[in-house]
Parts: structure tokens; sequence; C-alpha cells
């Protein structure tokens, strides 16, 4: 167990503090404009048609409001004087508490991935944070910030030195490491871009021609088409925004590079991001195509990667490697992480097809519903599953990441002997099913899966 030596603990910068605070001040700041804008413009209109203020009061006004900022940077560097973090032999510490200290560590052979992240504010003023993805759930993750950049890029590149150098019980390869050193560069090593960088205008028209984005459209103009208000729709408002934002913020510049074993990706509007996704980490591959998308051609292509958690993890970073784009960029993007070929990805034999009796539980797209179980060039047995007429859908996995199989039957499907088998995959956005199966098919299909292969249980 490595020591706790304060001294052995580098600092961060001193406007750390200020900087993770300032999301909660403009939140602040956001509901006094949205609630007191009448009293403010009354407040304005007095000051101005009163003769009896004077410069002095103004100025001990502005003495008032300079004292109250050294107040709160004094107590931003009795906060900033206990964070500190440290690269131990076996793990990397991060320390932080005023009244009470909380450490936390992650061990090298534990770690998933290390990214470079930079948030709105901090990157003003040149500084970024380094977030350690750890395996053992969503809050295992350890965010080291805010340093200098360039300093941000060293720490990274140490941190996956380290993790190399574990051995052969290290999450990380030496080759994943070495290669995954240049993270987040559009191009390193002079490579090519194997997605090149998204035009704005398909990102903002990706995200606008979204369900979601339509549906929160047509929310904010019912209180001005119809007498229902504004606070009605203020709760599905709140939930639909933050899924807009992420997909803009997600998709905009966005670019990635597979070097090696590792595909780099750098992205962010607000939040600049500099990610590494390790190939063998990816479980599951989801490839759609929204239905106001297919005017356009375009698809986008999502994934399942060990330890970066459910979709709704908003610190983890993105399970959307391809945002969008078009059909020739989301194949060459599924065959270059994966052993599966442009023919199997684009015209996979289906194994077992939903009979034309599933018309009735699923009456708009029985007819795309299937299931294919088929060999790789290199002796992987890899399933895909397809379901979706007006939103088209496709998922692959090798079926030994598949975690537990369900047969489900509802009371329809009972009715017209159908039934799902459902693959329980890692967390993340891709779910797999096959859908509306005859019974007899789906039992096979539970059979031939159950007696798959399964990857060796890693060692403590």
């Amino acid at each position: 167990m490595t020591s706790t030596n304060a001294f052995a603990y580098r600092r961060v910068h001193r406007l750390t503090p200020l900087l993770r605070a300032w999301a909660f001040v403009a939140a602040l700041l956001t509901i006094v404009v949205f609630n007191f804008t009448t009293a403010l413009v009354e407040g304005v209109e007095d000051f101005q048609g009163d003769e009896t203020w004077s410069w002095t009061d103004i100025a001990q006004i502005g003495g008032g409001i300079a004292v109250a900022v050294l107040v709160a940077f004094a107590l931003s560097q009795l906060w900033w004087s206990r964070i500190g973090f440290r690269l131990g032999e076996d793990d990397v510490e991060l320390r932080s508490g005023l009244i009470s200290t909380k450490v936390r560590a992650a061990r090298y052979e534990r770690i998933q991935a290390v990214d470079v992240v930079e948030p709105f504010a901090p990157r003003l003023f040149h500084l970024a944070a380094v977030r350690v993805e750890a395996a053992g759930g969503s809050d295992s993750a350890i965010e080291i910030g805010y340093v200098p950049r360039a300093e941000a890029d060293e720490l990274r590149r140490e941190l996956l030195r380290r993790v190399a150098a574990q051995g052969p019980d290290a999450e990380m390869s030496a080759e994943e490491a070495s290669a995954a050193l240049e993270g987040g560069s559009p191009d390193p090593h002079g490579q090519p871009a194997l997605i090149p960088p998204i035009p704005l205008g398909r990102s903002l028209t990706g995200a606008a021609l979204r369900l979601s984005t339509i549906v929160t459209v047509v929310l904010s103009l019912l209180p001005v088409l119809t007498e229902v208000t504004f606070a009605v729709v203020v709760p599905a408002l709140v939930g639909f925004i933050p899924q807009i934002w992420r997909q803009i913020d997600q998709s905009w510049r966005y670019t990635s590079t597979l070097d090696g074993d590792v595909l780099n990706l750098s992205y962010g509007l607000a939040n600049r991001r500099s990610q590494a996704v390790p190939r063998d980490r990816i479980h599951a591959i989801g490839l759609s195509q929204p239905m106001l998308w297919r005017p356009f051609g375009w698809w986008t292509v999502t994934v399942n990667v060990a330890g970066y958690g459910r979709e709704s993890n908003k610190q983890s970073g993105t399970s959307r490697l391809l945002p969008v784009g078009s059909y020739e960029q989301a194949v060459g993007l599924i065959t270059a992480i994966s052993p599966l070929t442009s023919h199997a990805v684009t015209a996979p034999a289906w194994d077992v097809r939903s009979p034309k009796r599933a018309r009735i539980p699923s009456p708009i797209d029985a007819s795309s519903q299937a299931l294919s179980l088929h060999s790789t060039p290199d002796q992987q047995i890899w399933a895909t599953t397809s379901h979706g007429l007006l939103s088209r859908r496709f998922e692959f996995i090798d079926i030994s990441h598949i975690q537990e199989m369900t047969y489900r039957q509802g009371p329809v499907q009972r009715m017209m002997n159908l039934a799902h088998v459902r693959f329980d995959l890692v967390p993340g956005p891709v779910k797999m099913t096959a859908r509306d199966l005859d019974t007899a098919d789906a039992w096979a299909v539970v059979a031939e899966l159950s007696a798959r292969e399964l990857p060796p249980l890693a060692e403590p």
C-alpha cells in the first residue's frame, strides 16, 4: 500500500475550485435573471432617476463587490490547498476535502481508459482535466484537474506508460498504450483519419432531425399556440434538451483515427475531449439510421465499451464512434474495429427470421426482424440482429461477450407461438434482441449460444 504523505502530492491549478463552481454560479445567475428581471429593470430606472446617488455610493458598491470576490478567492485557496494527486508505484491517487479528507485511488491494472477533457470555462484559461476510467462501476473514475493543457497531455502519457508496465495482468497492452500516447490527435503518426472531421452543417442537421429535437420544438410551441402553460412542458424540456445538447457536443468537429489497436477520438463544442478506445474493450456494435436521416443516407455507429458504463453516465467518454456519417463510413468503421468483413455487415446471411404471423405483435417491422450467426476469418462466431423498418437498426457482437440470455414470451406471443431471445450485454447504448422468433427457433438459439465458449475470468 502506498504512503499518503501529503508532501508527495502534486498541485492542481489555483483556479480549480473556482472553475469547479462556475457552472453552479452561472445557473444561479440564470435563475436570478429569469425570476427577477422586472425588479432589476425597475432598480436600474430608479437609480438613473435618483439624483441623490453619488460617485461615492457607486464606489462603495464596487468596493463591496471587490471584497466579496477577494473573500471568495481566499476561501477557494483553502480548498485548493487540500487538492492534490500523485502517481504511486501501484496506483494513482487523488486527495481532496477541506473539512474531511477524501483519498481516491485506482490501481494501474484496473484502469480502463485515460482521457483529456477540456470543459468550456477551463479551456478559456488553457487548462484541462485528466479523467481516469477504472473498472468498478460508474462512480469509480478519478478526474485530476485542472492543470495546464501541456501538463495534462504529459500526465496522460505517463499514466499510460505505467498501465502498460503492469505486465500480463494490465488492462492495456504495451502496444495499446504506446498507440494511445497520441490519442485525440486528428492525424497521429501521419496516418489518415478513419473518420475525417464531420462537417458542422451535418452535425447540426443530424441533431435537428432527431425525434427528441422535434418533440422539444413541438413542446416549446405549445404555450404559444395553445392555452397550455409553460410550466406544464418544462419537465419534458428538461429531459430532452440535455440529450440534444449532448448530440451536438459529441459530434462537433468529431474525428477519429485508428492507431494500432486503439481508436483515438477528438470532439466537443463546449467540452473538448481527447479519448482513446481500445478495440478489445468494444463488446457490442450498433448500426442505426433514424427515419428522418434516410433521405440523406446518414447512419450512426454506437458501441458498448467495457468499463464505460451506461450512456446516462455523462462523465464517461462517448459511446458514439460515428455520430453522423455516410453508410460507407459506417461500414468502414465497423470493419476497422472488428473482424467482420464488409459483406458480413452489408449483406449478412440470415439464419432465422420472424415468421409471417409475427406481423400481429410487430405489424411495422416484422419483415426486418432476423438473426444471423456466422464465423469471421479468425474463427470467431459473431451474432447479428436486425429490426426496424422506418428507423433501421443492426447490432453485432462476438458471442463470447454475451453475458446472459433471456427467453421472453408475452401473452400475444404465446398465442402466436412466438418468443424473444434477449442478449444481456455489458452496460451501454447497444441492446440486442432476436425478436418474435418461432418458439422452436428461439429455443434452438438459446441452446446453441448456451454452448458458446466464454473467455477466462481475469485474475483479481
